[in-house]
């Protein structure tokens, strides 16, 4: 099982795979705690870069793709001040408790993000034995649970149809690099 996130290609590569991703620097802030219950739903807003959500120690968590740089090495992130501005703007514009608090840390995930946005997830044609799950394209959180699942049942032998369109041979290749 190859499930390695952003760092995928950097195993993938030792057995002569490559994986169409590109890895992404993808910002987070968390605010000062404000009343729990102050936003009950995540938010997300058309037109606008923008994930909202409420923790419950009451921070407010910012999110929405704002970039961050990836560092030179692949490993590591630099934060972008004008995300981290654009995206506080945005989450104060969308809701006032917002502003009310103050920004207490920001950082960066590195993220996989699959060259047609679409994750690949199961066995892997020219690597027998090899399952993967990477290129999530910043949907991993949601969508973990169920694949999950569905690969536990497909290791177990049984039919997962629901898989078949995430398949990485669809777009998976060959390593150059590796002889």
């Amino acid at each position: 099982m190859l499930a390695a996130g952003a760092f995928s290609n950097r195993l993938a590569v030792t057995v002569g795979l490559s994986f169409p991703i590109r890895v992404e620097a993808l910002q987070m802030i968390r605010s000062s705690p404000a009343p729990a219950g102050s936003l009950i739903p995540v938010v997300s807003a058309i037109r606008r870069k923008l994930s909202l959500k409420q923790s419950h120690d009451g921070t407010f968590l910012l999110g929405g793709g704002w970039p961050g740089d990836v560092i030179e090495d692949g490993r590591g992130y630099r934060l972008r001040p004008a995300s981290i501005e654009g995206n506080w703007n945005e989450a104060c514009a969308i809701l006032s408790a917002v502003a009310t608090q103050r920004r207490e840390d920001a950082w960066c995930g590195l993220e996989a993000m699959s060259a047609d946005n679409i994750p690949l997830v199961g066995p892997v044609q020219k690597m027998q034995g090899l399952i993967v799950a990477t290129g999530f394209s910043g949907h991993g959180f949601a969508i973990a649970p169920a694949i999950g699942r569905a690969l536990a049942d497909q290791i177990a032998g049984e039919p997962v149809p629901e898989l078949d369109g995430l398949n990485p041979d669809r777009i998976v290749s060959e390593s150059a690099a590796i002889q």
